[in-house]
């Protein structure tokens, strides 16, 4: 079990391959995307109930996360017709992340990905973004998602700017003992 999480973390990023060789919103496509997420929602689970994390498991983990959503975003976003105040909105989104993390670099010393429930929440939005784009208006889906990630990431930049210590597994502003 030692290596279960790390081999699902590592799946994932193999997993990108044909994620950018099928054809977005197909069925081929999409049971690969679903497989790679799910992959993520279970690696970090698996990692605490047996004890077995590691910073080499976090930063393979993080690493593979943000690669699946770039590349995603990467295959589906030219696909995608969105209001212009909607790509404004995605830039400032954009920016408040790279933000929270370069405070967090400059505080820190390193890089941090907090895994507070908004942030949670946020990624689990985003991973339902390509089947909900099937049924949903497109400016819809994009403003519950950019409003998620307008409040996760605002509270991410509050968190790295304020805390003396880091904790990744910090749940949120609203969840700190007073």
């Amino acid at each position: 079990m030692k290596y279960v999480p790390n081999m699902l973390s590592f799946m994932r990023l193999v997993l990108l391959i044909p994620l950018m060789l099928l054809t977005p919103f197909e069925l081929p496509f999409m049971i690969v995307y679903v497989i790679a997420g799910v992959s993520d929602m279970i690696d970090g689970p698996i990692a605490r109930k047996y004890n077995v994390t590691s910073q080499f498991g976090a930063t393979l983990d993080a690493s593979a996360d943000i690669l699946l959503i770039l590349v995603v975003l990467f295959r589906i976003l030219p696909l995608i017709e969105f209001s212009n105040w909607i790509m404004v909105w995605i830039v400032i989104v954009i920016v408040m992340k790279a933000l929270s993390s370069v405070i967090g670099y400059i505080r820190h010393k390193r890089f941090i990905l907090l895994h507070t429930y908004a942030n949670k929440f946020f990624v689990v939005v985003l991973f339902l973004f390509p089947i909900f784009y099937t049924f949903i208006e497109t400016d819809i889906v994009l403003i519950v998602l950019l409003v998620i990630a307008t409040l996760a990431f605002a509270e991410d930049i509050y968190v790295n700017a304020t805390s003396i210590e880091v904790d990744l597994d910090e749940k949120g502003i609203l969840f700190r003992d007073k």
